[in-house]
């Protein structure tokens, strides 16, 4: 299993950021865990719009690369 999968695996365990609910942090710690999983940064993009998918109300593409 590669970074990519491993990191993956970890976000499908990460709960949705919910607006109101420390949504930003929930963003900022998804971010972060790619980041320090060592992921490329395509691969963290990539990661993290699925991520986002799931979120309520999805980020933006413009929050999201700010947080990551």
């Amino acid at each position: 299993m590669n970074a990519t999968d491993r990191a993956r695996l970890y976000l499908e365990k990460l709960p949705p950021a919910v607006s109101g609910q420390g949504g930003h942090n929930a963003t900022f710690l998804a971010a972060c865990s790619l980041v320090r999983l060592g992921l490329s940064e395509l691969d963290a993009w990539t990661l993290l719009l699925e991520w986002n998918s799931r979120c309520l109300p999805p980020w933006s593409e413009r929050e999201l690369r700010h947080k990551l």
